[in-house]
């Protein structure tokens, strides 16, 4: 048994039948009373998932103030009740605290982050402090760009299918599906792991690939124009990074992730048939 905090796409794809979702009605990450008194009721070594994040990248930029308390004080407070308790603590981080400014590098756990929005900003600075705090039993993971067969407004593919044309850039990324993490995170605490890792399926794919496979399974009519990735970030008012995530580290444990295309070619092919 698990206990997963925060109610979203992740966490309900992370949740098995017996596991434990507390949602915002059952804990506030800000107020450590809250964290400690929602945690304390479950017994020394229970593995406690932080999924709890503020995530639309132009909510946060407005809203400063309020996505630091949650991303950067409320995963802090989060790590602090779980060490105090004798908790395993797995802390959902992002690969998008890396810009790759369409270089081609290739980011390992060991780059310094290099954030280009304010979200990509406290990502990083909640795995700077929960990595210096004095807790030795926390896992820190980063996916990028997720996608899932379970439709959701946040899910990348759910985005593209709700468009009917669009621009899209032809410049390889990590993309992680939630699945595929989740088998991810099984592995690596069932090792004992602890520290920093990228989770992303292998290999790069492009948006642009992606909605070229969206109109060939699911949506036929489909608009896709290919652009530049410069073409495409002037358009922006909060930059979208290019990352390409190293996952040598989660293979070196015995992990073997497939291939970013064929999870986009499942995904797809199960797009709405999975609950």
């Amino acid at each position: 048994m698990k206990v997963i905090i925060g109610n979203g796409k992740v966490a309900n794809i992370l949740k098995d039948k017996n596991d434990v979702i507390l949602s915002h009605d059952d804990i506030e990450i800000v107020n450590p009373e809250s964290v400690h008194a929602a945690l304390q009721q479950f017994s020394p070594n229970t593995l406690v998932i932080n999924t709890a994040a503020k995530i639309n990248l132009e909510w946060c930029e407005l809203n400063k103030n309020e996505s630091e308390n949650v991303n950067v004080h409320g995963a802090l407070t989060v790590a602090s009740a779980c060490n105090a308790l004798k908790h395993r603590l797995v802390h959902i981080s992002s690969g998008c605290i890396f810009d790759g400014n369409e270089t081609n590098k290739i980011f390992t756990e060991q780059d310094n982050p290099s954030p280009a929005s304010w979200y990509a900003y406290t990502k990083s600075k909640a795995d700077q402090l929960i990595s210096s705090f004095n807790y030795d039993n926390v896992l820190i993971v980063r996916p990028r760009q997720l996608i899932s067969p379970v439709p959701n407004p946040t899910n990348m593919l759910t985005k593209f299918m709700s468009i009917d044309s669009g621009n899209f850039i032809d410049s390889p990324n990590s993309i992680t599906c939630i699945e595929d993490m989740k088998d991810m995170i099984t592995h690596l605490v069932e090792r004992k792991c602890v520290g920093i890792y990228n989770l992303a399926n292998s290999e790069y794919i492009s948006p642009y690939e992606i909605a070229l496979q969206i109109r060939q399974k699911t949506k036929p009519n489909l608009h896709v124009n290919r652009i530049a990735y410069s073409e495409y970030v002037q358009t922006l008012k909060i930059k979208r990074v290019n990352t390409l995530l190293c996952v040598n580290k989660l293979m070196s444990t015995g992990y073997v992730p497939r291939t970013a295309s064929s999870a986009l070619e499942w995904c797809l092919d199960n797009y709405g048939k999975i609950k």
